[in-house]
């Protein structure tokens, strides 16, 4: 009876203390005197059944948590999961969606399933498709009608064949935001997008010029960008929603190119570009009147002459020039990197952000790329670049045969692959999926790196397609008679950055800071059903091929030529493309 008398007094007098105080005596400013009780009160709170209280911070991330784990839950796995529920069937529901939004739903599904190639083989036989299926084949949104201009506006993560250049085997394809260029072997130069058509009306691409000589396409946001074998650089108008500066057919170079001199490479950000020569010069023009702003022509200044091709001043021999958004990237024959432009996310590796280097008006080493700041070629050099939107990419080679890719920049969309979303990285990041990879080669039985075979980001976009070089068991024939053997495999393709449109996996919605392997460009009816792993995608090698073999071309007319051919991979703005390309 004594006893639980006395825990009754005990309860009473707890209970009184916890009423009298707002918080836990021992967290509050003011009763740093009831410290030494802390362990027996919570003793004594638990032998009258009393919670402890639970810490803020502790709340918080229990809930980040959950709620982190079911998001991803949902984006990876929730449609999957969602087919094997027993759903109640046909019982109105304050939740279900509109007799519109339902329509909307359908009509995207079925323009999914019939926009997507067919096809009766198997996904391992994927290279041989290539090789007989030649075209454009892009995957991404269709808001501005560059994946089917059919059908502007409608869809996201849709892949299909472009119309019209079904059977067409191309010199180069380039993507804006809102119209897209391709040129084809006879010299058709083929136009697209809402941009382009300053209308969303359905259309198809349009030949807009004849030009037997055009070997490379670019594009920035108005322009599209063509050069040809006697290294003449010309613009074609890609944008008619904006009124802008009316460019000369063919832009002058300043000074002229020297005896024998030729351009072997163009490439265009988003209102700029950049053209290599044989000799190792690199020559820069502005497209526009912010085709200068930021310093990105490396003159060292911003002032803007726009259609003039003026060379960059330098004492170096460059083998490569690339431009980003609003920055430019020059590669030297012994392999260090230069840089001028916009620096504001660190995409010219000058180091953490400053604001003295916010800017760089002239070419600079990117000595962040380098040990203790020092480029000692005998060591490390730069294989590959690549400038994207906001971001740079670099394959470099190290001492003992190694191959790192490292990226700098912009991340907040995934874009530098290293597992984060950095708004700002002024410094290398290893891209660990792609660097010190190796394989095993079957023919000589020793170890060998796999690296990069291209690498494609573009001045409007925020995500990366890379086509490795691992070994494949293609061998040349000038007969043209391998494409009809199976299986072959080929080089892997490995997409990440942004996914808002599909342009990386269709099927997702969410961003990716890794490497992915994206399925297949077809659908592969023979492969319907099947319980087998997931197949991903692999780029065609070089081989040889006979028009007479094309199986989605047109009435054969009789001829046909041969074409040593490679498939090549560029991104865009929400778009990702593939084409076969002769060597």
């Amino acid at each position: 009876m004594l006893r639980a008398v006395l825990n009754q007094r005990k309860t009473a007098v707890a209970v009184a203390t916890r009423a009298c105080l707002p918080n836990s005596a021992v967290s509050r400013r003011g009763f740093a005197d009831h410290q030494p009780n802390r362990h027996k009160d919570a003793e004594e709170e638990a032998d009258i059944g009393v919670d402890p209280p639970v810490s803020l911070y502790a709340r918080i991330a229990t809930t980040v948590l959950i709620g982190g784990g079911s998001y991803y839950l949902y984006t990876e796995y929730g449609s999957a999961i969602a087919r094997h529920l027993p759903w109640p069937a046909n019982q109105p529901s304050d939740t279900q969606p509109s007799a519109a939004a339902t329509e909307a739903m359908s009509r995207k599904s079925r323009l999914q399933a019939r926009l997507v190639p067919k096809s009766e083989l198997t996904y391992q036989e994927q290279v041989n498709w290539a090789w007989t299926h030649p075209g454009l084949y892009v995957v991404g949104s269709n808001e501005y009608g560059l994946v089917d201009p059919m059908h502007p506006g409608q869809g996201v993560g849709l892949r299909a064949a472009v119309p019209g250049l079904e059977g067409k085997l191309l010199r180069g394809a380039a993507f804006a935001k809102t119209h897209a260029a391709a040129a084809d072997t006879d010299g058709s130069l083929y136009q697209w997008g809402t941009g382009f058509t300053a209308g969303s009306a359905p259309h198809m691409p349009q030949c807009t010029l004849r030009d037997s000589g055009i070997t490379a396409v670019a594009a920035s946001r108005d322009y599209v960008v063509l050069l040809d074998r006697k290294s003449r650089i010309s613009l074609v108008r890609g944008d008619n929603s904006q009124v802008a500066e009316q460019a000369p057919p063919t832009l002058e170079f300043e000074p002229r190119l020297g005896w024998r001199e030729n351009v072997v490479a163009v490439s265009a950000g988003e209102d700029h570009l950049a053209a290599t020569t044989s000799s190792g010069h690199i020559y820069t023009c502005a497209l526009g009147p912010s085709g200068n702003d930021r310093g990105q022509l490396g003159h060292g200044s911003t002032a803007v002459e726009p259609f003039v091709l003026r060379r960059i001043k330098s004492d170096r021999s460059f083998t490569s020039a690339v431009c980003g958004g609003r920055h430019t990237l020059l590669l030297t024959a012994d392999g260090d990197v230069w840089g001028c432009g916009a620096n504001d996310f660190g995409q010219l590796a000058m180091g953490n952000y400053s604001e003295a280097t916010r800017t760089i008006p002239e070419p600079t080493p990117l000595r962040a790329l380098w040990e203790q700041g020092i480029f000692q070629p005998a060591k490390a050099s730069t294989l590959r670049i690549a400038a994207g939107a906001k971001s740079s990419y670099f394959q470099v080679s190290r001492s003992g045969s190694d191959l790192d890719l490292l990226a700098v920049g912009c991340g907040i969309n995934g874009q530098l692959g290293n597992g984060t979303f950095a708004h700002i990285q002024g410094r290398p990041t290893r891209i660990t999926a792609l660097s010190g990879v190796s394989e095993i080669d079957p023919e000589t039985g020793l170890r060998r790196p796999v690296g990069v075979r291209s690498m494609s980001a573009n001045g409007s976009s925020d995500h990366v397609a890379i086509v490795c070089d691992n070994h494949t068991n293609v061998k040349l024939d000038k007969s043209a008679q391998s494409v009809a053997k199976s299986p072959i495999f080929g080089y892997d393709v490995v997409v990440w950055g942004s996914n808002s449109g599909g342009q990386c996996i269709p099927d997702r919605k969410h961003r990716f800071a890794e490497p992915v392997h994206p399925p297949p460009l077809y659908f592969s009816k023979s492969s319907e059903g099947q319980d087998q792993q997931p197949s991903r995608l692999q780029a065609a090698p070089r081989q040889w091929v006979s028009t007479s073999s094309f199986q989605n071309s047109g009435p054969n007319s009789g001829s046909s030529s041969k074409y040593l051919v490679e498939q090549e991979f560029v991104t865009g703005s929400d778009v990702t493309a593939a084409f076969l390309k002769p060597v």
